[in-house]
């Protein structure tokens, strides 16, 4: 990353934690608690990560579409008791701003009772107050969300509610437990490129680093020659453009040829008069001597003279017609020889233009199908002593950060080279592979890495989820949802956009897997950047 980018992150945190210092809100009023001590205030904890909180409980919990992130007081009779939750899509990772809150209360040996709230002025936060009318332990706590596409549901466990206010904030622990954690806010995700992502066990290749080209199917490169000498013409108004898609078959130009030898115009134009003149003349007279055949007047044979005398004046017509035909124009008024491409797909090269004198067997067209492309990879000899018979390869194009993974759209292997390549001392290793929506270009020069060796099968991550800080990969796990933990991990092995990891993270736990630098960043000025909750 450049140091320009830097300090434009570093600007936009700063201008963050500003503008919510400048809402009056202060974080430090209540900080988050983590470890055991959330399990004061209920029995079974919830389907996520609970910690305490100086002024309540917090917890965070994941449904299938949303994120729920929750502080809320001690439940006590009587008291209005607020929860602020924070609702986010997973889908976008934006805030849920539309939509209805249900907040239950059932079980325990009490009625169930329901607090429900709309949106607050602050998109992705709803605020309905509770105000229990039933003391007990173990009353389960839920939340349901309604909106126009997200139904979600999220069970956080069993709470008690309390007799009194002041056994409730008595319930509360004192000394908090968040030292090392980074706060990076609800408010501050929702307004940046943020997103989390599960650790997950994963099946991994190793892979090695080859430069790579790609080139199109057999068949799908066709080059248009002259068919002859000539003048080459538009088909139709317009003149054919390169990126335009043709069919197989489409007439792309004409070509007017030049003619040759003793050959002219008016010669030509006279023998197919000629001939269309010996075929006026043969027809009646075989019709004449058939007549005659059947009154006796003439032989068989006669009549078989006659009957060729027509067949060659037809076919000296025919002949005459196809010499005429692509100078004087075809049925349809059209003048030369159609040149026509022989697959579908773009034209990619113009080599002449309308108007263009060009000699017979002259390139005229070049015509690129891009929607199967392969994967032409240069194993350098030093790897690939390993390579054996590689399923897939990845790569990605100059200039862009984007992995494309062959084996998810339809990828094969074409060739694996048995010999090295005497001058680049390479071995050539071919994928062939469904290009989506034509996204590349053939010719494209791109990095590819082939994917080699045993899979293996260990807790991944994202790659976009480590950061590199100062030589040691690290990522930043989720304590709740608003808190982070730096680790240190252990990378195992790359395959595509996922990092195997063997060390510092747990399946199950969350990472940052999209703006982890800007939590990276808030490790280093957490005095200031933490600052500031819009509750």
């Amino acid at each position: 990353m450049t140091p320009f980018r830097i300090l434009l992150l570093v600007g936009l945190l700063w201008s963050i934690a500003a503008c919510d210092r400048m809402h009056g809100h202060d974080h430090e009023s209540g900080g988050h608690r983590h470890g055991d001590d959330a399990h004061d205030h209920h029995d079974d904890g919830a389907s996520g990560d609970d910690h305490g909180h100086g002024g309540g409980v917090v917890i965070t919990d994941f449904s299938e579409a949303t994120e729920l992130f929750v502080e809320f007081p001690p439940l006590a009779v009587g008291r209005a008791s607020e929860f602020a939750a924070h609702l986010t899509r997973l889908d976008s990772f934006e805030p849920i701003a539309a939509g209805e809150l249900v907040v239950r209360l059932a079980g325990g040996g009490a009625p169930e009772e329901v607090f429900t709230a709309r949106p607050s002025g602050i998109p992705g936060i709803f605020r309905p107050v509770a105000i229990p009318g039933h003391a007990g332990a173990g009353r389960r706590l839920t939340f349901e969300l309604y909106t126009g596409d997200v139904i979600a549901f999220h069970d956080v466990g069993t709470y008690q509610v309390f007799a009194t206010a002041a056994e409730a904030d008595a319930s509360l622990p004192q000394d908090e437990d968040d030292a090392g954690l980074i706060p990076f806010l609800k408010e501050q995700q929702w307004r940046v490129d943020f997103a989390t992502a599960e650790v997950e066990q994963r099946t991994l290749s190793a892979s090695v680093a080859a430069p790579a080209i790609l080139t199109p199917a057999p068949g799908g490169d066709a080059t248009l020659p002259a068919p002859a000498d000539g003048i080459l013409l538009a088909e139709g108004e317009r003149f054919a453009d390169i990126g335009d898609a043709v069919e197989r078959g489409q007439i792309l130009a004409r070509l007017a040829p030049r003619l040759g030898g003793e050959q002219d115009y008016a010669g030509i134009v006279a023998a197919a008069e000629a001939a269309q003149a010996a075929l006026d003349a043969a027809q009646p007279d075989r019709g004449r001597v058939e007549r005659l055949l059947a009154d006796g007047a003439v032989s068989a044979r006669r009549l078989e003279q006659a009957r060729a005398a027509e067949r060659t004046a037809r076919a000296q017509l025919q002949a005459a017609n196809a010499r005429l035909t692509p100078i004087s124009g075809d049925a349809a008024g059209r003048t030369g020889v159609a040149i026509r491409s022989p697959v579908a797909g773009r034209i990619a090269h113009i080599a002449v233009g309308v108007g263009a004198y060009v000699n017979a067997g002259a390139p005229l067209f070049r015509i690129v199908d891009a929607s199967t492309l392969r994967l032409q990879a240069d194993v350098a000899e030093i790897d690939a002593v390993g390579l054996g018979l590689p399923s897939s390869a990845w790569f990605h194009a100059a200039g862009s950060d984007h992995l494309f993974d062959t084996a998810a759209a339809d990828g094969r292997l074409v060739a694996a080279g048995a010999a090295v390549d005497p001058v680049k001392r390479t071995v050539p290793v071919v994928f062939e592979f469904t290009n989506p929506a034509n996204a590349f270009r053939a010719g494209m020069s791109v990095q590819a890495r082939v994917r080699t060796g045993p899979a293996m099968t260990l807790p991944a991550v994202p790659a976009s989820a480590v950061v590199d800080d100062a030589g040691q990969p690290v990522v930043f796990v989720m304590a709740d949802a608003e808190h982070w933990e730096r680790r240190v991990v252990r990378i195992a092995v790359r395959d595509a956009d996922v990092v195997g990891i063997t060390d510092g993270v747990e399946v199950g736990e969350r990472v940052v897997s999209r703006g982890a630098y800007l939590v990276h960043l808030a490790a280093g000025g957490t005095a200031e950047i933490g600052h500031g909750h819009a509750h």
